[in-house]
């Protein structure tokens, strides 16, 4: 089945002249593809942002969500472009109302009649993974109910096997593929787009969503109604609001703009460090503007297929390398980098910062809010290849997350200076999360189980010395206790000193 998705897929690249996106090195080697078609399946009519639009909608679904992640970075694939591949952002082609019917009455089943007042055929919205219908439930609540295409399962796993295939022999072939761990990649992406085929799971998503943001405005989650829900059949609240791309209507409405693109930072950041379950799948056809406070504009988002989180380690590190990024601290970058895991073992630190150094430093030249933090990481990440780079897929489900969220920042106010808004959060975050009081806390309610995590002491006990350096009356203990867990970090012995250093902590916090 894979080979022919694979063949499929190769038919429909060289149908739409593809190639020409390409430059003329890559043609060359691209165009002897078209020898396996006959010339007649050539199609040069339509300009070459058209025939990208339609290919990727022939290829099916995977591609599709890759279109809506590039029609909110005008920045990189050119505004016509990007203008044109909006139409992925729930303007697709629907499937048929009758097709629609018979999977939902198949999965809660019960005929329609019975479980709506009304049922509006004609469907409000298509994206690639499910259509959209208004309804009217028997106690007179408005809904809508998200129904998953039909046959989607097997398209997609025949999709994600030609991809599998062309990993493996990437992996054979190419370097850099066997370093970035391809194929584990690839296998993390088929569990998140199986898992947006799986409505009881969205479902799920959106409680877990609306739970974190129960004391938060910033956010509106609509209620999910269980009892009409199944794996291919989700029933929500209906919500009113501004789509995010109409960028007129919100400025017909007043809103003001700045305020909105930073508040969709602020969520980022406040899903990313405090709740630990970001919305990883945010384009523009998810989200929509509540009106009620122009000045004060808050979102409502409606799909939650795709949600992320990290491991309390990887939140350390990004945190505190997120926070020594913003102060220039390219040795601390340097070291957290190594100490992560991420570089090869015998990388020098040295060598490790003039790279980050030479990287950043020009990127941070330029004011802040030409700065584009999401392909800041990619640029960073590129150059520290040579170091055997290796990231984590959740990082890397992350950092496509901020590309996401900054693209579409950047669409409702270009000025947007994520930097700035974001800086305050996560040296809060840091400050508050590693505080001696919070992790004497922490260490006083977990102490049995301290000995199974003495692998995140190192990181964590320096952040609070390097905070406590300021209190010259137990600086010549903290010196001490630094130079020997700077020693012991890959030694046994490293519990007992960590413990001595939280007893000082426990000290100096109890005064």
């Amino acid at each position: 089945m894979a080979i022919f998705s694979l063949i499929r897929i190769s038919y429909i690249f060289c149908k739409y002249r593809l190639d020409e996106l390409f430059d003329p090195l890559a043609n060359k080697v691209l165009l002897s593809l078209l020898f396996f078609f006959p010339k007649t399946f050539f199609r040069k009519r339509k300009e070459i942002e058209y025939r990208l639009s339609d290919a990727l909608e022939e290829m099916g679904p995977l591609f599709i969500k890759f279109g809506q992640l590039l029609s909110t970075r005008p920045d990189l694939v050119g505004e016509k472009q990007a203008s044109v591949l909006k139409k992925f952002q729930n303007n697709l082609k629907p499937f048929s109302t009758k097709e629609a019917i018979k999977i939902m009455e198949q999965d809660l089943e019960s005929p329609i009649d019975q479980i709506f007042d009304s049922f509006i055929e004609e469907p409000l919205a298509a994206a690639s993974i499910a259509q959209v219908h208004e309804a009217i439930l028997k106690d007179g609540e408005s809904v809508v109910v998200k129904i998953v295409r039909p046959g989607l399962d097997k398209r997609i796993s025949a999709d994600v096997n030609s991809i599998k295939f062309l990993g493996r022999l990437a992996e054979l072939i190419l370097s850099d593929a066997r370093r970035l761990k391809l194929m584990d990649l690839i296998r993390e992406y088929e569990l998140v787009i199986t898992a947006e085929t799986d409505l009881k799971k969205e479902a799920a998503n959106a409680i877990q969503t609306k739970n974190f943001f129960k004391e938060n405005s910033l956010l509106y989650i609509p209620e999910v109604y269980e009892n009409f829900s199944s794996k291919n059949v989700m029933t929500m609240e209906k919500i009113s609001g501004i789509p995010v791309t109409d960028i007129e209507v919100l400025k017909k409405e007043n809103i003001n703009l700045k305020a909105l693109a930073e508040t969709g930072v602020k969520i980022f950041f406040k899903q990313l460090f405090d709740d630990n379950f970001f919305h990883a799948d945010m384009h523009p056809g998810n989200i929509f503007v509540n009106n009620s406070n122009p000045e004060n504009p808050t979102y409502v988002a409606v799909d939650y297929a795709i949600c992320g989180s990290l491991t309390e380690k990887e939140q350390l590190i990004i945190g505190k390398m997120l926070s020594e990024m913003f102060n220039k601290n390219y040795s601390g970058v340097a070291m957290t980098m190594i100490n992560a895991g991420w570089v090869g073992e015998d990388t020098k630190e040295v060598e490790l910062e003039v790279v980050i150094r030479t990287v950043l430093d020009p990127i941070f030249e330029k004011p802040f809010d030409e700065i584009k933090f999401g392909e800041m990481l990619l640029y960073l990440f590129d150059a520290t290849r040579k170091f055997d780079l290796s990231l984590p897929t959740s990082l890397l489900l992350l950092n496509k997350t901020l590309i996401n969220i900054e693209g579409l920042g950047r669409q409702i106010y270009p000025e947007l200076d994520l930097w700035t808004t974001a800086k305050p959060f996560i040296q809060s975050w840091v400050a508050k999360k590693y505080s001696p009081k919070a992790m004497f806390e922490r260490f006083k309610n977990d102490s049995f189980a301290l000995a199974e995590k003495a692998y995140e002491l190192p990181e964590k006990i320096e952040i609070i010395l390097n905070n406590l350096s300021r209190l010259e009356e137990y600086n010549s203990e903290i010196k001490n206790l630094k130079k020997e867990i700077k020693q012991s970090k890959n030694n046994n012995k490293f519990i007992y000193i960590g413990i001595t250093a939280l007893l000082l902590i426990a000290i100096i916090v109890s005064q």
